[in-house]
């Protein structure tokens, strides 16, 4: 075990460094970063703000003044950058200016990197922050996780893998610094990590002899999550409002920073009703109406508020449910139940999971923290995600012809090459489709792309003179697999890059 490693759960909402290593071990679980927050041990959110200081502002200062500053010439809030990751997008920022997804999301590793290098561990130490395991959602494809690297490097940060987040809740959940995660040999875990801003299940299995864990299902919802239950509680208490007065809604706009103000205090209410059966929310100032201001104090019960959010609970049970037919089991063959997240906390959602799953169901230790705490411990221990299911090229007889094995390292690597006979002498295409074992031990091959076409020599149509293609496969840092595919006579090339592969870790 290193010194001293570093995980990062980059999230949509907030952000989190831990740290685990031997200098830590009477610390008996990784120490996370936390935001030197009055309210308590909170995660960073994930908010940039760019102003007129000379850096961008991050975390904790920059969502305290969304209210005050967002409609202030020169000011610029971006939040949930995240789900703005791999799709070619600038976004907009002060005087017109742009900047790429990425670009903002570096200010966020960067603020991570500075706040981390404050905490007295690292003090003490006398150690810097620089390789770091990063958590990512299952369904980040290449481009996204590409982006990610981008981020860290300019922030000063060394990638030293990806880790899965649902993975890195269950490390963090069942490790011991002694037995490592042998207590769970044998087992599969359900993870259901609800958190701002989307949905993760996913079915994990350690081998029976503890040396690898693997993915054996996942599903997931995008953009439906901690945030949108906000949505539902602001729409809820506008409602109540309009109910209460003679104003309608047409009468009401939310001038200036008040949504942002509304929108802070519909967290708030979402957090305090997982402990209580009541909260009063109080906004001053909210509404303007025929030149007069309006304050909004209402209160809101958990009843209420699990009615609103019944369609968020309802869309994740189905989620579960579909993870559980794709993995081809039933709820009694899951050994262990775990709810991470902030929505997790959520009661509502809880004693949904146990009218599926019954007592298994147990809520992460500081679930804010699991992700991070797992991405720590996974760094620490030099854990390496692998391949799980072999890939390769399907053939004619239904058989796979594997160029990357499971049990492969899915770490960057030499390209391998080979060559395939494979072109159809009645158009002189040739066909390629990579493909994969439908499951662990299951030889039904499901494909993981298109197919790739390769134009040939049209003249030559004679199946003994027929071309042959030349395929390059390259792992890439981005734990993808880039295909190229290329025609020996005419120089033609198709690509393909795959970044659904199965991770699994090897932990020895």
């Amino acid at each position: 075990m290193n010194t001293l490693s570093f995980g990062i759960d980059f999230g949509t909402t907030n952000s989190l460094v831990c740290a685990w290593g031997s200098a830590l071990l009477g610390e008996g679980r990784p120490v996370a970063f936390w935001d030197k927050a009055p309210a308590g041990k909170r995660p960073h959110p994930s908010v940039v703000w760019y102003g007129p200081h000379a850096t961008p502002i991050v975390g904790r200062e920059a969502r305290q003044n969304i209210g005050s500053n967002t409609m202030n010439m020169g000011h610029a809030f971006v939040s949930s950058v995240k789900r703005k990751l791999g799709r070619n997008q600038e976004i907009e920022l002060v005087g017109g200016q742009r900047k790429p997804a990425w670009e903002v999301a570096s200010e966020i590793f960067r603020h991570l990197r500075e706040q981390a290098q404050q905490h007295e561990t690292l003090q003490q130490s006398n150690l810097a922050m620089t390789d770091c395991v990063v958590t990512v959602p299952v369904d980040y494809r290449g481009l996204q996780r590409r982006e990610i690297r981008r981020a860290m490097q300019r922030a000063g940060l060394t990638l030293k893998c990806f880790l899965h987040e649902p993975f890195a809740a269950m490390v963090s959940h069942f490790y011991d610094p002694t037995t490592k995660l042998d207590g769970v040999a044998g087992k599969r875990t359900i993870v259901f990590d609800w958190g701002g801003g989307t949905l993760d299940v996913c079915i994990t299995e350690v081998s029976t002899d503890g040396t690898h864990v693997y993915e054996v299902a996942h599903d997931g919802i995008a953009d439906r999550a901690g945030d949108e239950f906000d949505l539902r509680v602001m729409n809820a208490l506008e409602r109540k409002f309009i109910q209460r007065s003679s104003l309608k809604l047409d009468d009401l706009p939310l001038r200036g920073n008040a949504r942002d103000r509304f929108r802070l205090a519909a967290e708030n209410c979402k957090i305090a009703l997982s402990t209580k059966v009541e909260e009063r929310v109080e906004v001053p100032n909210l509404f303007e109406a025929f030149g007069k201001l309006h304050d909004l104090e209402e209160t809101m019960s958990r009843g209420k508020f699990e009615e609103v959010a019944r369609p968020e609970i309802d869309a994740s049970e189905s989620c579960v449910q579909r993870c559980l037919t794709k993995a081809g089991l039933t709820p009694g063959l899951i050994d262990h139940v775990l709810l991470v997240g902030g929505s997790s906390n959520i009661p509502a959602v809880r004693a949904m999971m146990e009218r599926i799953f019954g007592a298994r169901v147990a809520v992460a230790n500081e679930p804010d923290a699991a992700i991070a705490r797992g991405a720590a411990i996974v760094a620490a221990e030099n854990w390496m995600p692998y391949n799980v299911k072999d890939v390769g090229v399907a053939l004619s007889d239904g058989t796979l012809f594997t160029v990357l094995p499971g049990d492969r390292p899915l770490v960057p690597s030499e390209s391998q090459k080979f060559t395939f006979y494979c072109v159809d002498p009645r158009d002189g295409v040739a066909r390629l489709q990579i493909a994969e074992h439908r499951s662990k031990g299951d030889r039904t091959l499901s494909n993981l792309a298109d197919c790739l076409l390769i134009t040939t020599d049209p003249t030559v149509r004679d199946f003994r003179a027929l071309d042959r293609i030349s395929v390059q496969f390259i792992v890439t840092e981005d734990a993808t697999l880039r295909v190229i595919a290329q025609s020996a006579s005419t120089g033609k090339r198709s690509e393909a890059e795959i970044h659904d592969l199965c991770f699994g870790l090897k932990l020895r």
